[in-house]
């Protein structure tokens, strides 16, 4: 049923399926990388990035007495939410 060259062949086999299978993995890598590891896309992140340019040209343009109340505004209405964490 088996002849002499049986270890040879299983031996190919084996080392096929394991480049099969590191080739496999190497292009998930790869995949994974292009992509990013947060899973986030290009359009994705330039949408967070202007709204924070949004932020940043608000808060510099704006006068320092409208945005230093506005800050105390929200400062006093997160007041409460902390003081019952603090609590607990």
């Amino acid at each position: 049923m088996f002849g002499a060259d049986t270890p040879l062949v299983i031996d190919a086999l084996q080392m096929a399926s394991l480049a099969a299978v590191a080739t496999g993995g190497a292009v998930w890598l790869f995949l994974r990388r292009k992509s990013g590891s947060s899973g986030t896309t290009p359009a994705a992140k330039a949408g967070t990035l202007e709204d924070r340019v949004r932020v940043l040209e608000r808060i510099a343009t704006d006068r320092s007495h409208d945005l230093a109340d506005e800050i105390e505004s929200l400062r006093d209405a997160s007041a409460p939410a902390r003081k019952t964490e603090e609590a607990a």
